[in-house]
């Protein structure tokens, strides 16, 4: 009964800890208040899913785009879990899209058909709705 009830407060605990951990270095720079809190977790929620540790991305420039998309910056993390620099991303919570501008060698080698043209969409949504005219 007593290890029972150490072990449920123990894993709430870790719970919340990561929680509020994650929640804390989301936005490193409060430009979430551009977007409003709504919007920038939606957006946050859209970029973070091709991702394989959404919690440890950091988000910064936050801003609207053309079209009603959210633009912005993420850093997100590698396999080894080193951050690898901000890159460009862009969502369009509307059409329930998001996604980070991809680079050359992720182009040249897409794992599939599926992931190349989901590349190819954020960029041309980047293009019409974020990029400097």
């Amino acid at each position: 009964m007593r290890v029972a009830r150490f072990t449920t407060m123990a894993i709430i605990a870790a719970c919340l800890l990561s929680w509020d951990h994650a929640y804390a270095q989301t936005v490193t720079d409060g430009s979430d208040s551009v977007l409003g809190l709504d919007e920038s977790k939606a957006t946050i929620a859209l970029v973070g899913q091709g991702m394989k540790a959404p919690s440890s991305a950091l988000y910064s420039r936050l801003r609207h785009g053309r079209a009603g998309a959210a633009c912005g910056e993420v850093d997100a993390t590698n396999r080894m879990g080193t951050h690898t620099g901000p890159r460009s991303f862009v969502a369009d919570t509307k059409a329930a899209f998001g996604g980070i501008l991809p680079d050359a060698p992720e182009l040249r080698h897409p794992s599939s058909m599926a992931q190349y043209q989901a590349m190819q969409r954020t960029i041309e949504l980047y293009r019409t709705n974020c990029a400097a005219d």
